[in-house]
């Protein structure tokens, strides 16, 4: 599998609003390519998740909850209709819609009842830390759901 583009992004800067959402789409890249790294550039250490009712404190929590059992799946996740509304020059809120697929490790190819797909909001709180913009809380608020929700525990 290749690889995500680096946390830094090259070749001219971002603006305000285009960094929040970068750290959206790197947190969610980070799952789709298992890539602890670039998880850690998108969110603080003392993140709180709300997942479907679980709530997760601290990065550590997250990666237990969510990010070890989800990295192991194939999964693709499309963030949309992202808004972004700033709270001075370090906090900063996002919302979107979010769609999440998720398929058995090998099993991409083979009939539905190998896949999950959820479909929601995120609503997420954001701070500047040294020059990069990372999700302090993030509330999934899963609106409906298809296929097999096993899939979701590795079974």
């Amino acid at each position: 599998m290749t690889s995500p583009l680096p946390a830094k992004l090259q070749g001219g800067a971002l603006t305000e609003r285009e960094a929040v959402a970068d750290a959206l789409y790197r947190a969610v890249l980070a799952f789709d390519h298992a890539d602890e790294g670039l998880l850690r550039s998108a969110v603080t250490e003392d993140i709180t998740v709300t997942i479907a009712g679980q709530t997760s404190k601290g990065l550590t929590e997250l990666k237990a909850a969510v990010f070890d059992r989800v990295s192991k799946l194939i999964t693709t996740h499309f963030l949309s209709n992202m808004r972004v509304t700033f709270d001075g020059d370090s906090k900063a809120t996002a919302t979107c819609s979010a769609l999440a697929q998720h398929v058995r490790a090998g099993k991409g190819f083979e009939a539905s009842e190998n896949k999950f797909t959820s479909g929601g909001l995120y609503y997420c709180n954001l701070v500047k830390d040294v020059g990069l913009w990372k999700v302090s809380t993030w509330t999934a608020d899963i609106t409906w759901v298809d296929g097999d929700a096993t899939v979701m525990n590795g079974e």
